[in-house]
């Protein structure tokens, strides 16, 4: 009993301070909006080179994503989170000393890879080490402190707004990135990659300070071992026969997950309360904050279910919400009230919005790429769904204002909720239920589906 109480506490450790990269992500998402204020005071831009500065960590994070399979599987996951750091500490000081355009565009692009490959190197690192029983509730703890970094960078923008330091804004997050850092250099390998690349004492070693019973050991030795026909797997070989279907639904849930239209919500909140008819700035800046506090909390309540409720529940209630709200937001303009009263509207609608994508698509994401591939390549498997799920979190970013211009915001959030129902209808039919069942399970679950 007191062995099993010892690695829990040392899994939930382990799990909390690889989950610091949530916050790297997280900070990065929400710093931006308002360092951009006081950066063209600094460093004279035009609007097309902010532009560029914005979306430079996107394309970062679509190479960062790329990188992170094929590194994750040579090199190990434990490196992967060390380099996704080490990126990270040097993007930022880049931004301190920048005093050109071309600096801090060098600098953001860098950022962008140390977040696209902290996406993959997290989720990835928590799911081979933790029994399969606590794996919703730690690999979830990357989303929770996500969110939480996202709120971090609102209250420090709003600190820092009075003296207009934007580079104090940025350096906050090296505190972060330097505990990740060191961290990262006293913790084990995965057991599950030590196998993969034929270090059997290596992975018991540590299978030993993590699990409670020496019976639990030889389970999980045997299960891995029994699913490890080679040491790496290929791209190629994840659109196999064998792997179509995990690989499509992984897939498919990284896309549709953006296509729900989150980030474009996160990253223009103030604007739709404006254009929903909200005037006053300090009320729209206080809804903006308030979404982001309300993502962190909810995000808190589904990792409190996402084991004994299970995955498909709390996704397929997660979606189907988030579609009701967006087709909500999407009448508003036709109830014929006044502005402020359709503000105000706009704001529950968005708040709904928040709250059901919270308890299931933000959390059963990460979930669901790094539970459904097989150990040899979940590192590239998962680096493919991210790099899709990069992509179209760009595509939106990029398009999102000229096609709320050209449909209007109604028809906007109606192709959101389009899209949604497809997201609803993948996850009904397609995603089978993980919880409790480790990862070999899963992998044999699909092969009899083929």
């Amino acid at each position: 009993m007191v062995t099993h109480v010892k690695n829990n506490r040392f899994m939930f450790w382990v799990s909390c301070l690889v989950s610091i990269g949530g916050i790297l992500y997280g900070y990065d998402v929400g710093v931006i909006s308002g360092a951009l204020l006081f950066i063209q005071q600094s460093i004279p831009m035009t609007s097309t080179q902010v532009g560029i500065i914005v979306g430079a960590v996107l394309g970062g994070g679509l190479i960062g994503t790329l990188l992170a399979g094929p590194i994750g599987d040579k090199y190990g996951r434990r490196i992967l989170i060390i380099a996704s750091s080490f990126i990270f500490i040097m993007g930022v000081s880049f931004i301190l000393i920048a005093h050109s355009f071309f600096v801090m565009l060098a600098a953001r692009l860098l950022l962008g890879v140390g977040v696209g490959i902290v996406s993959v190197a997290v989720p990835l690192y928590v799911a081979e080490m933790v029994p399969a029983k606590d794996r919703g509730k730690y690999v979830t703890f990357f989303q929770l402190l996500l969110t939480f970094g996202i709120v971090m960078a609102y209250f420090v923008d709003l600190i820092f707004t009075p003296s207009g330091n934007w580079r104090g804004m940025f350096a906050v997050v090296m505190v972060p990135a330097l505990i990740l850092f060191i961290g990262m250099l006293f913790l084990p390998e995965t057991p599950r990659w030590l196998l993969a690349n034929n270090q059997p004492e290596r992975a018991r070693n540590i299978l030993q300070r993590i699990r409670s019973s020496e019976d639990e050991v030889e389970k999980d030795m045997q299960a891995i071992q029994s699913t490890l026909r080679t040491t790496q797997g290929s791209f190629r070989e994840l659109f196999s026969k064998q792997f179509l279907l995990p690989t499509c639904v992984a897939i498919g849930i990284a896309i549709f997950n953006q296509l729900t239209g989150i980030n474009s919500f996160l990253q223009y909140a103030p604007l739709i309360l404006k254009n929903a008819g909200i005037s006053s700035n300090i009320v729209t800046m206080l809804g903006s904050a308030g979404i982001g506090i309300l993502n962190f909390l909810c995000t808190m309540i589904a990792i409190v279910f996402i084991d004994t409720l299970g995955r498909r529940p709390l996704l397929l209630i997660g979606v189907f919400g988030v579609m009701v709200s967006e087709c909500f937001l999407g009448a508003i303009e036709y109830f014929g009230f006044s502005p402020f009263t359709s503000g105000i509207l706009a704001l529950m609608g968005l708040f709904g919005f928040i709250i059901f994508f919270a308890i299931g698509p933000g959390v059963v994401v990460w979930l669901a790429i790094s539970e459904l591939f097989p150990t040899r390549m979940r590192g590239k498997g998962i680096a493919l769904c991210l790099f899709f799920n990069s992509l179209a979190a760009t595509l939106l970013a990029t398009f999102f204002l000229p096609l709320s211009a050209a449909l209007g915001m109604s028809q906007t959030y109606w192709l959101f909720a389009f899209f949604t129902l497809g997201y609803f209808l993948i996850a009904f039919f397609l995603l089978p239920e993980t919880k409790t069942k480790s990862l070999e399970e899963i992998q044999i679950e699909f092969q009899r589906q083929n």
